[in-house]
């Protein structure tokens, strides 16, 4: 069971004879694109997993995530937050400020640097962390079934693999913007 792209008929309420579509010269085939599978996966993922935490605890899908990463890393800078939770500053501080609102999460003076601050759980985000758990273990223990044990581990290997790349495009793409500037 894949993806399943709708192909769009010829004519449609936005394309039709009177406005026919621009002619690319090189369409993409999203069906074989893998970023935008992996984007459609991902997606697909965390409106399902904002749909079951928002009906079951209030919580949308950037809450968690924040929760998520509190428990697994400990007090940790907001910035620090950034990269795992995989959204923009701005999401992350809004998480963090409904969370605190709430009283799940606290702030407090970073010991080593007196100009930061770190986010923790609070006891009352300890145990809406230990509620969530188990249904986010469920729903990666559901999703993992339509593997082989196998198909599993050269999953997970291919994501590393993939995540270096991505690491390395990412500065290779830095790298070349500035040398253009110049």
């Amino acid at each position: 069971m894949g993806i399943a792209l709708k192909k769009k008929s010829t004519q449609t309420s936005s394309t039709s004879a009177a406005h026919p579509p621009y002619p690319v010269s090189e369409p993409l085939d999203l069906a074989h694109h893998m970023p935008f599978l992996l984007s459609e996966v991902a997606r697909m993922l965390s409106i399902g997993a904002s749909r079951t935490f928002q009906r079951q605890f209030g919580l949308g899908v950037r809450e968690w995530r924040v929760l998520a990463i509190l428990g697994d890393q400990g007090p940790v800078s907001a910035a620090a937050m950034v990269g795992p939770a995989a959204f923009d500053k701005a999401t992350v501080s809004r998480a963090i400020n409904t969370l605190e609102a709430d009283g799940y999460v606290e702030r407090l003076p970073d010991e080593n640097d007196g100009r930061k601050q770190l986010v923790r759980l609070t006891s009352s985000g300890v145990k809406l962390h230990d509620r969530i758990v188990p249904i986010a273990k469920m729903r990666a223990k559901v999703l993992e079934s339509a593997l082989t044990a196998q198909e599993r581990a050269l999953f997970f290997a291919t994501i590393e693999k993939l995540k270096t790349q991505v690491e390395w495009l990412d500065s290779e793409e830095r790298n070349n913007a500035m040398l253009s500037e110049k």
